[in-house]
């Protein structure tokens, strides 16, 4: 079959899904793919961590799956809008499926353009989209009645994405079209990166989720960069008390009650608290199962954002759960999706057993309604009882907290806007409106669908 005709047949699977039909996004935005030359570049907010900017070039920042609610859920199953298709190069911020678990899926209904990315990210890209599609395909084939709903995007979605991504190292200039770009460390995940664009003499910095400047194992932000337009994250609620005591007590509770604890994570998700646990000896001596492409893979191939010093644990751990108790981690980390689930519906009904959230589960999500003292979740098309202990720890402590970004942001001469695009909408308006107050900037929080001139 050819590219082609597999994308309409891919579309119009998804299409025909009872399982996965949806409502059509919120309105046709009509940007034009082709800016006239020398205008100031024209910035489209399409939602969650994804942003058009057509200058000369059209770039496409972010290309993330939706999380949430099972309504914005739902629109990861959905044909990617026209606008998505407009652009010229996809620019990926990070690894994570929040900002590039949809690439696969828009290679497959036919967009073929170069992807960059830092070399940590590229490196990381093959671990967590292979991962999300066979977990996808999981998922798919548990739904419930048949026929089975169609995953996102395959593995061979995957295999033709990987080939269009193009490595960009820290610090260097890029030029692409009439645009150059340049890449800063943003820490809190594995590769992740802030972006500067140079466009018809103007500059746009976009700045996704930052870690904390005084993480254990990652390396600190490079500085905010000098900008016209800074487009930020809300920042992520800071952590709530001794993180690994409290990691470290939940399990040691589970294990003497002779039960196994499953903790929801993405590809390196927990996996930052589970190696500082193992290091300073605070975890028990049980078997730590990493279900899936997670873990020391993820470590391995990005050792040089590690800070001097951080090793890989490598005893107690397993691809299998074992008999007996066991601590298991498994994506996704809003366990709406993936391997986690199988694990969730033996654990949950188990009263000696324990479910260990890391972060602040996004409202509507399985993880949120398990924080918030759910009795019993849908699984597969079957209620399943909470008696496991389920442990909320808030933040992880990886990501840097609204003091913090406020000052990364203000330590570089005031843009001529902000916008705060992505996160959390409490969180962003009081970022916003601290930035007003304390720094006297012109922020917003723009709607989605929101197009502007940068």
């Amino acid at each position: 079959m050819s590219d082609g005709s597999r994308a309409a047949a891919l579309s119009a699977a998804r299409r025909a899904s009872a399982r996965y039909r949806t409502s059509p996004w919120p309105g046709r935005l009509h940007v034009t793919a082709h800016h006239p030359a020398h205008a100031d570049p024209l910035l489209t907010f399409l939602g969650g961590a994804r942003y058009l900017l057509a200058a000369d070039t059209t770039l496409l920042v972010g290309c993330g799956l939706f999380e949430g609610p099972e309504t914005a859920w739902r629109r990861n199953f959905s044909p990617g809008p026209d606008e998505l298709h407009a652009a010229d190069a996809v620019i990926l911020p990070s690894a994570d499926l929040g900002h590039a678990g949809f690439l696969p899926q828009l290679v497959a209904e036919g967009w073929h353009g170069p992807v960059f990315a830092t070399p940590a990210t590229a490196a990381l890209l093959p671990v967590v989209l292979s991962d999300a599609a066979k977990q996808f395909a999981e998922d798919a084939a548990q739904v419930c009645p048949p026929p089975p709903g169609v995953p996102p995007f395959r593995v061979e979605d995957v295999t033709r994405a990987l080939a269009l991504v193009r490595p960009v190292e820290f610090g260097s200039l890029h030029r692409f079209g009439g645009v150059e770009i340049e890449f800063g460390r943003a820490g809190g995940l594995l590769g992740a990166a802030w972006l500067r664009v140079r466009a018809g003499g103007r500059s746009v910095v976009f700045a996704g989720p930052l870690g904390t400047a005084d993480h254990p194992l990652l390396r600190a932000p490079d500085p905010c960069p000098r900008s016209d337009v800074l487009v930020l994250a809300a920042p992520r609620p800071a952590a709530g008390g001794h993180l690994p005591g409290r990691f470290a007590a939940a399990i040691h509770r589970a294990v003497r009650r002779g039960g196994c604890v499953v903790v929801p994570v993405s590809v390196d998700g927990g996996v930052e608290v589970l190696r500082a646990l193992t290091e300073t000896g605070q975890l028990p001596p049980v078997p730590v199962v990493l279900d899936g492409d997670l873990g020391l893979e993820v470590h391995r191939k990005a050792a040089g954002e590690l800070r001097r010093g951080a090793r890989v644990p490598a005893s107690q751990l397993r691809a299998e759960p074992p008999d007996g108790p066991s601590v298991i981690l498994a994506g996704l980390g809003t366990a709406d999706s993936g391997r986690v689930l199988r694990h969730l519906a033996r654990v949950l009904p188990d009263r000696r057993g324990g479910v260990v959230l890391c972060g602040h589960p996004a409202p509507g999500t399985r993880a949120a309604q398990l924080a918030n003292g759910a009795r019993h979740l849908k699984i597969h098309g079957r209620y399943v009882p909470v008696r496991a202990e389920v442990t909320t720890l808030g933040g992880t402590g990886a990501f840097a907290g609204p003091e913090e970004v406020l000052a990364w942001a203000t330590a570089t001469p005031a843009p001529e806007t902000a916008f705060v695009a992505e996160g959390d909408a409490e969180a962003a308006q009081a970022l916003a409106k601290a930035l007003h107050a304390q720094a006297d900037w012109c922020a917003v929080v723009p709607e989605e669908g929101e197009r502007v001139l940068c």
